[in-house]
């Protein structure tokens, strides 16, 4: 990942894995790397003059990045005495568990079904994990009846397609089966690329022209990716699907704002 600050977290997320509240200092991230390259990055990216800086400014950037996904940071942080203590631990353990599968391509299976997990303690709705290999469903012919639920009215999987390109559905809670919006969830374990991200929702998009009662427009195409985003990662230019991180599924600070303007 190109930004410090990201694998930063991971370090906390791993270090909070053990305990719920520890001091994470200088020397304990010298100690797992002697040449700590970490730390020197950390400098350079914050711009600060020395580690301990570095750590509380880099506290800092990932508390403004969460806030601006709508969450709330996973940790406290006592910049007095390097103290860090877990407030999400649920999604400090994704973070661990993810990040130590990245770019496996084994493992592929197991991120998109830690990715369905986390996404129910943020979304609201039904999650349905539908990619491939499936523990149920494992038949074309079941596979495409249980889309039917789900208002798809033609077969998914045709000819040698195994999910039809698709991933993870999530069904909005508003509608009614089959006038009901769907958000694909295309889950990539490795780093962004958006080139691999273009090609992804392809397949999923020709699927889903199988719910005829639809528009396209009820249906939103996503590409997560075992990544951090932020506005320095991704294009500027405008995509058919809305490229998504790990830190996209971060528990919400609250459930939803209302403003009156």
């Amino acid at each position: 990942m190109p930004n410090p600050i990201f694998d930063f977290l991971e370090v906390v997320a791993e270090e909070l894995s053990a305990e719920e509240s520890r001091v994470i200092t200088r020397d304990d991230l010298v100690a797992r790397d002697e040449e700590s390259p970490l730390l020197e990055e950390l400098k350079r990216e914050t711009r600060a003059g020395n580690a301990e800086n570095a750590i509380q400014l880099a506290v800092e950037e990932l508390k403004r990045h969460f806030k601006a996904k709508g969450a709330k940071l996973p940790f406290d942080y006592d910049p007095t005495t390097g103290r860090f203590t877990a407030t999400d631990r649920d999604f400090l353990a994704f973070v661990k568990d993810m990040s130590s599968i990245r770019s496996i391509g084994t493992r592929s299976r197991d991120f998109e079904c830690g990715v369905a997990k986390q996404l129910c303690r943020r979304a609201t709705g039904s999650v349905h994990r539908v990619g491939h290999p499936r523990d149920k469903k494992k038949k074309k012919a079941q596979f495409n009846r249980y889309l039917r639920k789900l208002g798809f009215d033609q077969p998914v999987s045709l000819g040698k397609e195994k999910d039809g390109g698709f991933d993870i559905l999530w069904m909005l809670p508003v509608g009614t089966i089959p006038h009901r919006p769907i958000v694909s969830v295309q889950c990539k374990n490795g780093e962004f690329n958006m080139a691999e991200a273009d090609k992804s929702v392809a397949a999923g998009k020709r699927s889903f022209g199988q719910n005829h009662r639809l528009q396209p427009s009820v249906h939103v195409p996503c590409v997560l990716f075992n990544d951090y985003l932020h506005p320095q990662r991704i294009t500027q230019k405008a995509v058919e699907f809305i490229p998504l991180g790990l830190t996209d599924l971060a528990s919400l600070d609250r459930l939803v704002t209302l403003e009156f303007i």
